[in-house]
């Protein structure tokens, strides 16, 4: 721990004796401690998924306890037109997992020493002057105006501008997903056009774009290391036994073509989305679902989701129902009709539908390291999302403050004929007291009823050499999570 303490004190002394030729400088961030008693949230190593950890419930487990932590802070630099921006991050698992390390997420062990600081962004923005046109370059961190479901706060490397015209708001950019050989056309490429129209203040829509060119497929994806490509949709049969999918394919595009929107009516607040995704994976030559050889196949991307919110005041509080769909496969189609999204090129996967502020359903906003759901991302493993969740929550008095919600989740399609869609049903509450300006704690608590589960096996935290193949004759038991959370902004 001290070696990264010095480099991160480095690093804003360093700022700081540069900050008299700047106009301005600051620095922002957080520390949070989550003390955690969870079971039946076994997971397989992320490694395994290729973009995220799905929780693999078995029956019979074992309650897990452990406490993470997560710092993480920005130096800012503004001048008068133009300034620059730098994230930094520093995970530990879990107290106690090691010591003397060089690693992320880890070395909170005794007498730490470990080397462990991330860059998440670094980027340059400036404004053209006499204009609303900004243009920000380099690394930094980019969200979609679905919620999240392609590409949820994700850090990617490019050049994005955004600019008003009259009602009209635009954002256009271009993001390097993955920059293969230099010489030769095996990158990921991400391109955004967006326009967001509001007549009045309490309307507002938006028409969205966004091309996806992957030309990563040339090589087998990678397993566990940065790599990652459309041999991750084969994760939809991995669970079940079947066989792992490799495969590889020509340069392919995929465009994503939808609206989003928000409208307020007195106390009544709607939003939502809806777009489609389509496509084609060319020339696709290996083994898909472990047992079904092609070669040389085309494979018709045809994906859609729609997503509709309601907040409401009500009263006291304030109260919201979400309700989305996500179309899926199963494993008989000939085409892939789940979406495909930022989980199939990176090792830790976007978060989906993050207001609806799931625990255990879908990630929540709030994780940390231990970041796991039944479905981590939209795509479900290809199976797709049926979704109704709701919540109400209010302040207490100026310190205290409640929340209660629930939530039904539901596959679009099973994976196999003798496989059954999962349900599930969570129910969920927090209680959140500020201490002082900046200090939160809170206690945190939420339960999933599961239907229609496989029973995964006992893993009990094993995650190297466990086989997780879900046993059909045996049913998983029931999931629960609770933490208190101690978190510090400044």
């Amino acid at each position: 721990m001290r070696k990264g303490f010095l480099t991160v004190m480095a690093v804003v002394l360093v700022a700081a004796m540069a900050a008299p030729a700047m106009a301005e400088f600051s620095t922002s961030g957080f520390l949070r401690v989550k003390a955690r008693v969870d079971q039946n949230m076994q997971v397989p190593s992320a490694a395994g998924t290729q973009g995220g950890t799905f929780i693999l419930p078995g029956a019979d487990p074992r309650t897990a306890a452990f406490v993470e932590q997560r710092q993480r802070f920005s130096l800012n630099w503004k001048g008068e037109n133009a300034g620059a921006v730098g994230l930094f991050e520093m995970d530990f698992g879990a107290w106690g997992d090691s010591a003397y390390t060089a690693g992320r997420n880890q070395g909170a062990g005794l007498e730490a020493d470990s080397i462990n600081l991330e860059t998440k962004d670094f980027y340059l923005w400036f404004n053209i002057p006499n204009t609303s046109v900004k243009v920000t370059a380099g690394l930094q961190n980019v969200t979609d105006s679905f919620q999240g479901v392609v590409l949820g706060a994700a850090d990617m490397a490019g050049i994005f501008v955004t600019g008003k015209g009259g009602p009209v708001d635009y954002r256009l950019g271009w993001a390097k997903f993955q920059e293969g050989n230099t010489r030769v056309d095996d990158d990921v490429d991400f391109y955004i056009a967006e326009a967001k129209f509001a007549p009045t203040k309490a309307a507002k829509l938006g028409v969205d774009f966004y091309v996806l060119r992957d030309a990563s497929g040339s090589t087998a994806a990678g397993s566990g290391t940065f790599g990652t490509n459309l041999n991750t949709i084969g994760r939809i049969f991995t669970d079940y036994g079947i066989g792992a999918t490799s495969f590889r394919y020509d340069p392919s595009t995929f465009y994503y073509l939808g609206v989003d929107g928000a409208f307020q009516a007195g106390p009544v607040g709607l939003s939502g989305f809806a777009f489609y995704n389509f496509g084609k994976v060319k020339g696709a030559t290996g083994t898909i679902g472990g047992d079904n050889t092609i070669s040389n196949e085309d494979f018709d991307v045809k994906a859609y989701v729609v997503d509709v919110r309601a907040d409401i005041a009500a009263g006291p509080g304030k109260a919201f129902v979400e309700g989305a769909y996500v179309s899926g496969s199963d494993r008989n189609s000939s085409d892939f009709e789940s979406p495909i999204t930022g989980s199939n090129y990176a090792l830790a996967g976007s978060y989906p539908f993050a207001r609806m502020d799931m625990q255990i359903l879908l990630p929540n906003a709030d994780e940390l390291n231990t970041s796991s759901a039944l479905a981590y991302d939209a795509q479900n493993k290809g199976r797709g999302l049926i979704l109704l969740v709701g919540g109400f929550s209010m302040k207490f008095n100026d310190a205290l403050s409640g929340k209660v919600g629930a939530g039904y989740m539901q596959d679009t399609e099973s994976p196999d004929s003798s496989v059954n869609k999962h349900k599930a049903v969570e129910v969920n509450a927090n209680v959140n007291y500020t201490v002082a300006k900046g200090m939160d704690i809170g206690l945190y608590g939420a339960y999933a009823f599961l239907s229609d589960w496989e029973d995964y096996g006992t893993g009990n935290g094993t995650v190297g050499s466990t086989v997780y193949t879900a046993s059909a004759t045996k049913d998983a038991d029931n999931i629960f999570k609770t933490y208190l959370r101690m978190n510090y902004a400044f």
